[in-house]
C-alpha cells in the first residue's frame, strides 16, 4: 500500500507581536506579524516587521514578544500534482511561455 502523505516538509515561522503607533487614533497597539523563515538577528527581524508593517497610519515600534512554532504538513501524491507548478530543473523557477522559447 502506498504511503498516505509521500509529500512532507517542517515549516517553522515566528510569531512575532510588535508595539506600533496608530497614527489615526494617536495610540500605541500590539500587532502579531508572521515571519518565516525565522530570523535569529534582532535588528534583521526588527526590519523584516517594519517592512510588513508600516504604512501610511501604522508606525512599528518594537518587538514585544517572539516565539517560534514548527509544523510539520503533508499530501498526497494526487493533491500534490493537482496544485503543484512545473518548475524547470536547472533554475527552479516556474516554466512560463517566455521560457519555453
Amino acid at each position: 500500500m502506498a504511503k498516505k502523505y509521500p509529500f512532507t516538509r517542517t515549516i517553522s515561522k515566528q510569531n512575532v507581536v510588535a508595539l506600533c503607533f496608530d497614527k489615526e487614533t494617536a495610540e500605541a497597539c500590539n500587532m502579531p506579524v508572521t515571519i518565516a523563515p525565522p530570523i535569529t538577528d534582532p535588528d534583521k527581524l526588527a526590519n523584516a516587521v517594519s517592512k510588513k508593517l508600516d504604512s501610511d497610519t501604522i508606525k512599528f515600534i518594537e518587538v514585544v514578544d517572539v516565539t517560534v512554532d514548527e509544523k510539520v504538513y503533508g499530501i498526497t501524491l494526487d493533491n500534490f500534482m493537482a496544485n503543484a507548478v512545473e518548475l524547470d530543473p536547472k533554475t527552479r523557477k516556474e516554466i512560463t511561455a517566455e521560457t519555453n522559447n
